[in-house]
């Protein structure tokens, strides 16, 4: 029953709905690929347990990477772009679902 709920109120609000989901999409990307990246200027600086971690964790340990080394600051950018949209994604779906 709740299914057919939360169908109804996606297909009555797609043009508020679909754009908030790409934007959610685009920051989890841009922030998962900036954990991927601190992975490889990690391993390039032969900071291996960094490198490896990044590898397995993404983000949760490449954003602690890219805060302490200077060398990752492409890294940080993505990470912290990807975080922007991923919150402004989530405070828009707050805002939509407080109006719907």
């Amino acid at each position: 029953m709740m299914e057919h709920k939360i169908l109804e109120v996606f297909l009555a609000n797609q043009w508020l709905t679909i754009p908030i989901f790409i934007i959610l999409v685009i920051g989890f990307t841009l922030f998962w690929f900036g954990g991927l990246m601190a992975a490889l200027t990690a391993l390039g600086n032969s900071r291996w347990v960094w490198g490896l971690s990044s590898i397995v964790l993404g983000p949760i340990t490449g954003l602690p990477y890219a805060l302490i080394y200077k060398e990752a600051s492409y890294a940080k950018s993505l990470m912290i772009k990807g975080l922007i949209c991923l919150l402004a994604g989530l405070v828009l779906s707050l805002v939509a679902w407080a109006i719907t």
